[in-house]
């Protein structure tokens, strides 16, 4: 594995009218891209049946942003007195290339949008 990034973000129920997580996820798949990523992936809870600690909802918004379901592991979750299952999605970002671009560190990221961000101006 050449690089894994770990990344939590959670937004309010109350919040999901604003459209945050998908603004949120979307900068974070062009920062991806940018930096030669080529595939994001989810881990994500899931209950059996949704409570009031767990719901369906990141499995839905993930879905909605064209994640896919690529695998469940049963009862490996244990809180609020209750075993859960969790899910793992993922999303291709880009084309693989027979021979993956080197991963861009964010002071070069930093040169590599600035200079996207004058040739859209232009």
């Amino acid at each position: 594995i050449r690089v894994q990034i770990r990344i939590i973000a959670a937004v309010l129920p109350e919040e999901y009218i604003l459209g945050l997580g998908g603004r949120l996820y979307k900068t974070l798949e062009n920062i991806s891209i940018a930096q030669n990523i080529y595939n994001l992936n989810a881990c994500i809870g899931a209950p059996e049946a949704e409570d009031e600690h767990l719901t369906m909802d990141s499995i839905r918004f993930h879905s909605r942003m064209g994640y896919r379901l690529v695998g469940r592991f049963y009862k490996c979750g244990y809180k609020f007195g209750k075993w859960y299952d969790m899910v793992w999605m993922e999303k291709i970002l880009q084309k693989h290339p027979e021979k993956p671009e080197p991963l861009l560190g964010f002071p070069a990221l930093k040169n590599v949008m600035s200079e996207e961000s004058g040739a859209a101006k232009a």
